[in-house]
């Protein structure tokens, strides 16, 4: 498993995805797999503080707090190997406008 920021008020009894799910969903190099391990973190109790973490220690890859790091960046999603259309090309230029207007990362 791997490490998981502590909270104050975090019981020992509360579930955490990363805790319950196999390791490799979140480090998976398919996309759809990244992509559901996003979707287990959004209900997590302690989300932003594991984002938080990741982000200052530089995490070089994987889902952490619902959010994809690629090289210690958060990346809206992760392409699959090969040359990209150009339909998902103009797909992420639309997300990273989408999300530069919202003041997310």
């Amino acid at each position: 498993m791997f490490p998981v920021p502590t909270a104050p008020d975090r019981r020992p009894s509360v579930s955490l995805p990363c805790r319950t799910e196999p390791d490799d969903l979140w480090f998976s190099d398919n996309p759809a797999e990244l992509e559901q391990a996003k979707v287990l973190c959004a209900a997590c109790p302690i989300r932003r503080s594991c984002l938080t973490g990741a982000l200052e220690r530089r995490e070089f890859a994987g889902v952490w707090g619902g959010e994809i790091l690629d090289r210690g960046a958060v990346i809206a999603r992760k392409r699959p190997r090969g040359r990209p259309s150009k339909a998902a090309l103009a797909r992420d230029a639309e997300i990273a406008a989408a999300r530069a207007a919202a003041g997310v990362a």
